[in-house]
């Protein structure tokens, strides 16, 4: 996906705002085979999975 350059600036805001609250970007790529604990581990490293 291509963003003009002109909307950069407030993309990478979002980006960090959504960081903030523990979404990381970029969003990792689970298919159905994979197990999301990885990425449970990467948002939540406080809890046990």
């Amino acid at each position: 996906m291509a963003l003009p350059p002109a909307y950069l600036p407030k993309a990478i805001e979002g980006m960090r705002a959504l960081n903030k609250n523990g979404f990381r970007y970029p969003f990792p790529t689970w298919g159905i085979q994979a197990s999301p604990v990885e990425s449970f581990r990467a948002s939540y490293p406080e809890r046990k999975f």
